[in-house]
């Protein structure tokens, strides 16, 4: 195999397939091509402890500089997409040597003025509380430089759609009408539009999208968001694509709605599009200095006509200024937060909340040398109110507390989508009756952690993975695989080296069981699942240590090992399903507490469904039973029921069960399996379980 490095390689190969592509592709799609056009040497297939390739480590982050440089957006969930100035530097840059130099430069540059960039920023302005409001703030930067500057279309940018002309269009039809005819929200718009242009169709569906990006993940997910603009969009006689930048934005959120938004969206749009009818009569001196004055657009915001709404009204403001406007709207918990930390300040209050807010939060920022979270402790606990008014237009409670909203109370620990029931297509591919895989997703849905037990052979990560894929809808899965090395630093969170200015320092790492809680807890209407391989081949107390309360009690709390969190919850929207070899170590020698928080399903090739995966195999691929009659014939000469061999051994890819490639399995793949269980024993493997003799047994009981 040839020892030539390709890391610079696939790095640009990465850029260039996202270049060629419309939208995102997810991490798996990439480094599979990746590796395709550049194969592994020896040296990038060795696997980390983690199960990762050196290869496919190094390749991570080769394109993590290429993130730093502004190239590309890593977007978990929502795939990677490359940016503008990704596709301008593969211009650029004539190879993979010189576009990754390039790459180095600019994370060094990066790195050398983080520092002092943000100790200048905790006395500017206003920081974000975390990446997931800096990725609404990048989405809400393009309103304001495509529409509100510019007068483009933010989905479909050198169109102009922010015009009055548009606006009027929309203040017709949308906020002077009545709304009588149509369900909900989105139904009534659909019949408000029905004679509208293309245009004023595009234009409020950015426009929802404006209104949607700040809202909690608690209150409306993900997907409804998603669901929300795509319905809009889809009003179109032409519809357009929701931009990457902004679906990846979709996943996060700033504040809660609150009830009264939440009820009431169409006096809050209203708010929003006559906000944008007169903002396209100003001349652009005049919109030059809203944009440039945060308390002039502060008075122009609260001039808007409609009803007085202060929670939508100070969205705006904090989409527009986010340097100077809290992520609160909440009057009251304003009210409340001036209060408890008038003394950063002096002490006196003015009559003005929003100055000395900001006051108060630049005076915190300094103090603490990073962003001010309210809504998490030590803060929270000092200016929380005990109760909060049902008046109070919008509740921002911070994600421990429910929301009402029209439809459902929804929790931060959300429950994730209902199960949808298993199909007979879909039963029919794992080469099963309906009974068992609907049977195993009820105990999964009731129970929330599953292990699949039984020999070799008999598919359970295969079926781990598809039912994981039926739950998940095709997104949010992670596997792992847990090997004796395995530990709770690679599984929930650990300090790793890293280099920063030249140093060698470390960092707290978030491993995959705390990286699907927390998009869990982001989005509570999506299901989460984490498929654990070999899950007794690891020291189960050490991997999961006090996470194994959580298991049990999924509405409790409690502080992680290292402090990171000392208030962790596990959403009951996370999922875990492992699977064990009942020939590596019996269920029963498991830690009790494991068996009293998973349910066990047996799979076995003498029990159903097993016991008919291969025969149904052979007849959907138009193969002969007899490799399915040898099997039986094997496993009824085992002797111990956990040694026994399941069928996916005889099930290749490739179909193949030609008489050579049965004799190259049977040799290579399942003698051996037996010569390692009759170690010792003396017992002549090729009598007991050749193919000549399993034949001539099943010729001399025909």
């Amino acid at each position: 195999m040839p020892s030539t490095n390709f890391d610079s390689d696939r790095a640009r190969l990465t850029l260039e397939i996202l270049a060629s592509e419309k939208g995102s592709l997810s991490r798996a799609v990439l480094w599979a091509r990746a590796v395709e056009a550049y194969p592994l040497n020896d040296m990038e297939l060795q696997v980390h402890k983690s199960g990762t390739s050196r290869g496919e480590t190094s390749w991570a982050w080769t394109t993590a500089e290429f993130v730093k440089a502004g190239w590309l957006i890593k977007g978990g969930t929502s795939g990677w997409t490359i940016t503008d100035q990704g596709r301008e530097a593969l211009t650029r840059e004539p190879d993979s040597e010189s576009l990754r130099s390039e790459a180095r430069d600019r994370y060094t540059a990066w790195t050398k003025t983080r520092d002092a960039q943000k100790r200048a920023a905790l006395a500017n302005g206003i920081l974000p509380q975390d990446e997931y409001q800096e990725e609404i703030l990048r989405a809400a930067r393009l309103f304001v430089e495509r529409g509100l500057s510019d007068g483009e279309s933010v989905f479909s940018p050198n169109r102009a759609i922010w015009t009055s002309e548009v606006s009027r269009e929309l203040v017709r039809l949308f906020v002077e009408s009545d709304g009588q005819e149509g369900e909900g929200f989105l139904g009534k718009v659909a019949v408000q539009l029905r004679v509208a242009s293309d245009e004023a169709r595009l234009l409020m569906a950015e426009l929802v999208t404006l209104q949607l990006l700040p809202a909690w993940t608690g209150t409306i997910g993900e997907r409804a968001k998603r669901e929300r603009v795509t319905f809009m969009l889809a009003l179109m006689d032409h519809p357009v694509q929701i931009p990457p930048e902004i679906d990846q934005a979709f996943s996060s959120g700033s504040f809660n709605l609150g009830t009264r938004m939440a009820s009431n969206l169409g006096a809050a749009m209203k708010i929003v599009v006559s906000f944008v009818a007169a903002w396209t009569e100003f001349d652009a001196e005049h919109r030059e200095n809203l944009l440039s004055d945060p308390w002039a657009m502060r008075d122009f915001i609260r001039t808007i006509p409609g009803e007085r709404f202060p929670s939508q009204r100070h969205a705006l403001l904090y989409l527009l200024h986010p340097d100077v406007f809290m992520s609160v709207v909440s009057d009251p918990h304003k009210s409340a937060m001036r209060q408890a930390f008038i003394g950063e300040i002096g002490g006196e209050a003015t009559d003005d909340i929003d100055r000395d807010l900001l006051a108060i939060t630049l005076a915190l920022q300094q103090k603490t040398g990073g962003p001010v979270r309210y809504y998490e402790e030590p803060l929270y606990s000092e200016w929380s109110p005990k109760t909060v008014s049902a008046d109070d237009p919008a509740d921002d409670m911070p994600q421990d507390m429910n929301v009402e909203t029209d439809d459902a109370v929804v929790s931060s620990s959300g429950l994730g989508s209902p199960f949808r029931r298993v199909t007979a297509e879909f039963a029919n591919s794992l080469f099963m009756d309906e009974e068992w895989p609907q049977m195993a997703l009820d105990l999964l849905e009731r129970r929330r952690q599953l292990i699949l037990h039984g020999p070799p052979g008999t598919g359970k990560t295969f079926l781990a993975r598809r039912l994981a894929e039926h739950i998940a809808d095709g997104a949010g899965t992670t596997l792992v695989q847990f090997h004796p090395s395995y530990s709770y630093e690679d599984f929930v969170e650990g300090y790793r080296p890293v280099v920063l200015d030249g140093s060698l320092s470390y960092e707290l790492k978030e491993g995959p069981f705390r990286r699907i809680a927390r998009e869990a807890a982001k989005n509570p209407d999506r299901n989460y699942v984490l498929v654990i391989d070999e899950i007794n081949r690891g020291n189960l107390p050490k991997i999961f240590g006090e996470l194994y309360f959580l298991l049990e009690y999924r509405d409790a709390r409690i502080s992680l090992l290292y402090g990171s969190d000392n208030d962790f919850e596990l959403p009951r929207n996370v999922f875990i399903i492992g699977t064990m070899n009942t020939t590596d170590r019996s269920v029963a020698v498991l830690d009790s507490a494991m068996r009293r928080r998973f349910s066990f399903v047996e799979m076995h090739p003498d029990v159903e469904p097993t016991a008919s995966v291969l025969p149904r195999w052979l007849a959907a691929h138009q193969l002969p039973s007899e490799a399915a009659d040898l099997l039986k014939a094997l496993n009824s000469q085992i002797p111990d029921r956990a040694a026994r061999i399941g069928p996916s051994y005889l099930m290749p890819s490739d179909a193949d069960l030609s008489v050579s490639r049965l004799e190259e399995i049977w040799r290579h793949e399942l003698v051996p399996l037996l010569e390692e269980y009759h170690y010792g024993d003396a017992v002549d493997l090729e009598a007991e379980y050749g193919l000549i003799a399993l034949r001539r047994r099943l010729s001399s009981e025909s």
